[in-house]
């Protein structure tokens, strides 16, 4: 088959992009209500009341459930451990309000009188939150809690090995005594039986195995609790909370207390999907995770010694062998840069050792899960207790435009008088970053029995491409922040974070509030993210783009439309389309492969954030859809393929795709306009699979007369009539899967 005359090309293509697609995100944001947080969330919380002489006095540990009602009222059920009592159940109940930025507020007046600061994220379905009242200060989180089952949960639900790692204290006579963290296996056999094996690291560097055995209880809600004993009979209760359970991963909080002895929280994990499980080696660890990690030391008085707070990253080669690097803040000093190596070894079972050199000899418990995707670690040396953890979920590379839009954040720590701790104190607020280097931040500090203080700031920030960024903030006083970040999730939309001043530590996370900008450009046709090579076109989601819809009517695509007009890396792009939610624009051919591009988009005198998208240096096809699910697909008699004009085996038929990556072509294709009307194939390696069986391809690569489009001609394979994926692979690039019809 001959490719479509150009007229009838610049029909069907311009017909999909006129449509506007569902919008995702708003590269300026978006915006919560209370609506935003609705329904039941699992959540774990922990306080700690620090006195002015950096005394521990009192923690608290709990997990459970949170239940909003989408409105303005909240209900929240725990289960507590204390350094004076484990296993007590406490109901609260109260209000809450959600700002448009995703910073909400919950007022705790029934069952206690507490305020929290809630910071929302992942379209309200996740939350961190800071806080306080006249005893505790609390940090905690929270995770939407979908059903098991339509009936919900029971002892059948957890079953087999997960992971588990928590961190701590030891107790003396109701008063805290020190440090224990702690990292092992959990092995549920879906009957209420249970075996815990957990390393336990205190202070004074010592590591003892703690192994206990019992039988568990779980709810239709998801939470539940084991009653436990050790080979002396001493009893144990582990408190536990399911926030998801997917063929792929269970997940839950989880704490484990001993009365007058000892106080953990944590989690649990499935290593691997379960079933059929899987199994772990050296090998499961591979590549940048990464890395936070905390040490803490405090004495058998229950007084602060010290503490650690770095983030970096951990890099395992497989093998046996890691590097872990970034920057430390203590209460000795700030900005402190390390850099430690070792080895590691993990068992088939997930639960392995990791030893590295510090100012010692550091051990560390490495317990895997997620299929190696992400780690958490217990250790010490001769100063600290550590834990740590890592994701080797990142961006393919970052620039400063990786860093755009909200995020809400908290952090943890301790306030400082000299070297000395004080007292503890936490954050929560918002970061916003305009993707070209200025950020802002608002934020409310807590501390057990004193008033919350609000306050804002203002400064710069830099991001490097191995995805680890720093900022310098400065308050209305004029005191000078110091923050650091590493970057990770698909599309950046996760910080790790350091704060530190000469008043203060404090080490937390921040999440996008809303979708992260770079999930707003995508490929046209698949909505792909990291799918547009040049010469692509892209569509992009905002808000405020233009001041109405206007469509390109020229044969070469112009670079404004009404009053808009769109950058890449600032050169200006050809636009197809212009919607106040949505641009249809082409990726300007001479933009480098394999980069992080800067994306702004100015409507009159009003200028977007930047946001980054990676462009491929090869093809990343997208097929083009049309009725949701189907596939632009011409038949040999020249129609569009559908239930009532299948194509038949045998025939010549053309898919109509974008994303096809560089071309080989006698005349270089020009940005904006239209392709030649010779020949322009793909250069990548190239295939058609239609229902898994291998087409024969005649031609692909750019249409004839089109802009950004491109088709593969093929022969349709040996099928039985029906409906069939059909998929393009381009340099190893799979595309989307859309279908079309086949007649025998």
């Amino acid at each position: 088959m001959l490719p479509l005359s150009s007229s009838a090309v610049r029909f069907l293509f311009a017909g999909l992009l006129a449509a506007p697609l569902v919008a995702q995100t708003q590269i300026g944001g978006g915006a919560c209500n209370s609506s935003s947080l609705n329904g039941t969330y699992a959540v774990s919380i922990s306080g700690r009341q620090v006195n002015n002489s950096g005394t521990f006095t009192s923690v608290l540990q709990a997990n459970g459930l949170a239940t909003f009602d989408g409105l303005s009222a909240v209900t929240i059920t725990l289960t507590e451990d204390t350094n004076q009592v484990v296993g007590m159940s406490a109901n609260s109940s109260g209000a809450y309000s959600v700002q448009a930025n995703c910073a909400a507020a919950v007022t705790i007046t029934s069952g206690g009188s507490a305020t929290l600061n809630v910071m929302v994220y992942n379209q309200g379905k996740d939350f961190l939150l800071t806080g306080s009242d006249a005893t505790y200060s609390y940090t905690g989180s929270g995770v939407a809690q979908p059903l098991a089952q339509p009936t919900g949960c029971s002892a059948a639900t957890l079953s087999g090995v997960y992971t588990f790692n928590a961190t701590g204290f030891t107790l003396a006579t109701n008063s805290v005594s020190g440090i224990a963290n702690g990292a092992g296996l959990l092995q549920f056999d879906g009957q209420s039986h249970m075996t815990a094996n957990v390393s336990t690291v205190t202070g004074g560097a010592t590591t003892s195995a703690l192994s206990l055995s019992g039988s568990y209880t779980l709810s239709s809600n998801c939470t539940g609790s084991a009653a436990l004993t050790d080979s002396n009979s001493h009893s144990f209760v582990l408190s536990f909370t399911i926030y998801s359970v997917t063929a792929a991963n269970t997940n839950f909080f989880a704490s484990l207390a001993q009365a007058g002895n000892l106080l953990m929280i944590g989690g649990g994990h499935s290593p691997y999907a379960q079933p059929p499980g899987g199994t772990c080696g050296t090998s499961s660890l591979n590549g940048a995770y990464s890395l936070t990690l905390s040490g803490r030391g405090i004495s058998e008085a229950g007084n602060f010694t010290g503490s650690y707070q770095g983030i970096g990253m951990a890099t395992f080669d497989g093998n046996g062998n890691v590097t872990l690097a970034g920057t430390a803040n203590t209460n000795l000093g700030q900005g402190n840069a390390f850099s430690y190596t070792g080895t590691y070894s993990l068992p088939s079972n997930c639960s392995g050792t990791l030893t590295i050199a510090t100012t010692g000899t550091a051990t560390f418990t490495l317990v895997v899960w997620d299929s190696g995707s992400q780690f958490d670690i217990v250790g010490s040396d001769a100063t600290y207790v550590y834990s740590g953890s890592g994701n080797n979920i990142h961006p393919v590379a970052c620039a400063a435009a990786t860093l755009s839009g909200e995020y809400t954040f908290t952090a943890s720590g301790f306030t400082l008088s000299g070297s000395m701790q004080n007292g503890s104190q936490d954050e929560a607020g918002v970061l916003e970053f305009d993707g070209q280097g200025n950020l802002t931040a608002k934020y409310t500090d807590t501390q057990s029995g004193a008033t919350p203080v609000s306050d804002s700031a203002m400064g710069t920030y830099t991001v490097t491409s191995a995805c680890l960024a720093s900022a310098t903030l400065k308050d209305p006083s004029g005191t000078s922040n110091a923050l650091n970040f590493v970057i990770f999730g698909l599309h950046g939309e996760t910080l790790d974070a350091l704060e530190a001043n000469s008043q203060f530590v404090r080490t937390g996370s921040a999440h996008s509030a809303f979708t992260n900008p770079s999930q707003s450009i995508g490929n046209v046709a698949s909505y792909a993210y990291s799918s547009t090579p040049p010469g692509s076109v892209f569509t992009l989601f905002g808000q405020n783009l233009a001041t109405k819809p206007a469509d390109a009517v020229t044969r070469t695509l112009p670079t404004t439309l009404l009053n808009t007009t769109v950058t890449v890396n600032g050169e200006l792009a050809p636009l197809f389309y212009v919607d106040t939610l949505q641009i249809d624009a082409q990726m300007p051919w001479d933009i480098p492969g394999n980069t992080v591009a800067s994306v702004i988009v100015t409507n009159g005198t009003s200028i977007s954030n930047a946001a980054a998208v990676y462009v491929p240096a090869t093809g990343t096809p997208g097929i083009s859809v049309y009725s949701t699910d189907h596939a632009v697909v011409v038949n040999a008699n020249g129609g569009l393929n559908s239930g009532s004009n299948e194509a038949s085996v045998g025939d010549e038929v053309v898919v109509y795709f974008t994303g096809g990556g560089p071309v080989t072509s006698q005349i270089e294709p020009v940005s904006g306009s239209p392709a030649g009307l010779g020949l322009s194939p793909v250069t990548g390696d190239n295939s058609v699979m239609v229902g898994g069986a291998e087409a024969t391809v005649k031609y692909m690569g750019l249409t004839p007369g089109s802009i950004g489009l491109y088709q593969a001609n093929f022969i349709v394979p040996q099928l039985a009539k029906g409906t069939y994926p059909v998929v393009i692979t381009i340099a190893g690039e799979a595309s989307n899967n859309p279908v079309m019809n086949v007649s025998n």
